[in-house]
């Protein structure tokens, strides 16, 4: 296993590719010999490919790992026209072929980004093997709807430090927080998001309706869901996996953000459940 203490880093090969009419920016690491499995890992809303930064050093080791920026995120194209969890999918899948990663594919998303795992799986049930959801955001209740655009709106119009606080207070309190270092610098990419690609994804987050594809599933599926996850406590997560065929359930001692708050913990739950 590689270290991966304090903030040590496992280098990416970083390229961008033209895909589905856009600019998409991607990274891969880990080994290279054959018959090493694909681990695709997708970010959350108001994250980046950078998200996985503490998780991809437990896996390099295990797994050729892929991750990209979503359209409008991190060094992707910044986007102004909707767009859908399919078309994030559909994004991936062509990356994966510009990289020259064939299938079978692990596929890992982190809460929004568990959506579009779920999407892609159900457009290639063939070369998807095994997902794992963690903190997974997969509907959104209509109350919280209008909470979700109105933050938007007000990211467009103040700009993302006008909504960080709020942000925060749910998704990486302070108790969660592994060490400042950690901390400071997820608080800065958040900062850093383009407010319209933010407002965007959160209104696809509010469209997505995944039932269909859910029940479909016939891969095994981990829902791993964080102690402390005040946005899908471990409750929530155990009722949700109620929707599945072929599921297991795990805890991390963690927030809503676990990829960053318990990267050992997260890593080590994956590859138990991909390599088993």
């Amino acid at each position: 296993m590689t270290d991966a203490s304090g903030a040590e880093r496992t280098a990416m090969k970083r390229d961008w590719a033209e895909a589905n009419g856009l600019s998409l920016h991607y990274g891969v690491s880990g080994g290279e010999s054959a018959g090493t499995p694909t681990l695709v890992l997708i970010h959350e809303l108001a994250g980046t490919l950078e998200s996985w930064d503490h998780v991809v050093p437990y896996l390099v080791d295990d797994f050729r790992i892929f991750a990209s920026d979503q359209r409008g995120a991190g060094w992707s194209e910044k986007v102004r026209a909707p767009f859908s969890v399919d078309d994030l999918a559909a994004d991936i899948l062509v990356l994966l072929e510009r990289a020259r990663l064939p299938p079978p594919y692990f596929v890992a998303g982190v809460a929004s980004g568990a959506a579009v795992a779920v999407a892609l799986a159900a457009s290639r049930p063939q070369e998807v093997a095994a997902l794992a959801l963690l903190a997974p955001s997969l509907s959104v209740n209509p109350d919280r709807r209008n909470y979700l655009l109105d933050r938007s709106d007000k990211a467009m119009r103040d700009g993302m430090a006008s909504i960080i606080d709020v942000v925060f207070e749910k998704t990486y309190p302070r108790d969660a927080v592994p060490d400042a270092e950690t901390y400071a610098e997820h608080r800065a990419r958040f900062l850093a998001i383009d407010p319209v690609c933010y407002a965007l994804a959160n209104r696809m987050l509010t469209e997505v309706a995944l039932d269909e594809a859910i029940g479909a599933l016939t891969c095994p599926c981990l829902l791993l869901a964080g102690e402390h996850d005040e946005m899908r406590p471990p409750a929530y997560v155990r009722q949700l996996s109620t929707r599945f065929r072929n599921v297991e359930i795990a805890t991390v001692n963690s927030g809503h953000i676990m990829v960053v708050q318990a990267p050992g913990d997260v890593a080590e739950k994956l590859r138990r459940f991909f390599l088993k």
